[in-house]
């Protein structure tokens, strides 16, 4: 099944080194942190959350899966969808993460570099690889965004639909973590330009943010800074999302 059949605010818990954090546009040294990844969890799904959207910063910067205990933990604690991304390199590990009760994978820098990747997993878990394309100026980074591709978001985005992926999460790195704000632009021709859905990261402050993103194609929002500075909850989103 697709996922997201209906818009959905998936909160982000972000681990660096054990601890829940956010950084500002990916910068490493910028996180403020929020303490136990499972008591995060927690949180969101008792305030209603029905999807998780849980990032090893550490495996994104390094290439190799770093909290992978507190992955574990997250993932035995909790009992909504879990997708995961940061350091899924290969097949292997993307195979053993599905088998442990993982929900879903995001492949990023594996992904561009090797977008063959998409088809080997689907192959034997379809529909479990979302594909993060994260743009910086427009144009998508890897290697925890501090690598440019020269690939333009829309249309490295059109080759994995044909390859299995079961969505794409797209990251305004411009906008990540600021809390000033989201792009619409680039999330309203990414959604335009494939018929998976489009999961939109970066910027959320605001409750008109979210709706700004689902009027613009986005059949998700992943949200971080917002939701753990108590900017707004996800009560608050659902009841907005309900009157529109």
């Amino acid at each position: 099944m697709q996922p997201f059949p209906e818009f959905e605010v998936v909160p982000a818990v972000d681990v660096q080194d054990g601890e829940v954090v956010q950084l500002v546009q990916g910068e490493r040294g910028t996180e403020k942190t929020y303490g136990d990844p499972v008591d995060a969890a927690r949180r969101w799904v008792d305030a209603g959350a029905e999807t998780l959207h849980l990032v090893d910063l550490d495996g994104a910067f390094e290439g190799e899966r770093a909290n992978a205990a507190a992955v574990e933990r997250v993932v035995d604690a909790v009992d909504v969808p879990v997708q995961l991304g940061g350091g899924i390199r290969t097949a292997a590990d993307a195979r053993d993460l599905l088998d442990r009760g993982v929900d879903r994978v995001i492949l990023g820098t594996a992904a561009v570099q090797e977008p063959e990747i998409v088809a080997e997993i689907s192959e034997t878990h379809p529909g479990s690889v979302v594909v993060s394309l994260d743009a910086k100026d427009g144009e998508v980074v890897v290697e925890g965004w501090t690598e440019s591709t020269g690939l333009d978001p829309a249309e490295a985005a059109t080759r994995y639909a044909d390859l299995g992926a079961c969505a794409i999460l797209f990251t305004d790195v411009d906008v990540e973590g600021r809390l000033e704000g989201v792009a619409t632009e680039p999330v309203r021709e990414l959604a335009a330009a494939v018929d998976l859905p489009v999961v939109a990261s970066g910027g959320v402050a605001t409750v008109d943010d979210v709706l700004a993103l689902r009027d613009a194609g986005a059949a998700a929002t992943v949200v971080g800074s917002a939701l753990y500075e108590g900017r707004f909850s996800l009560a608050d989103a659902r009841d907005a999302l309900a009157d529109e």
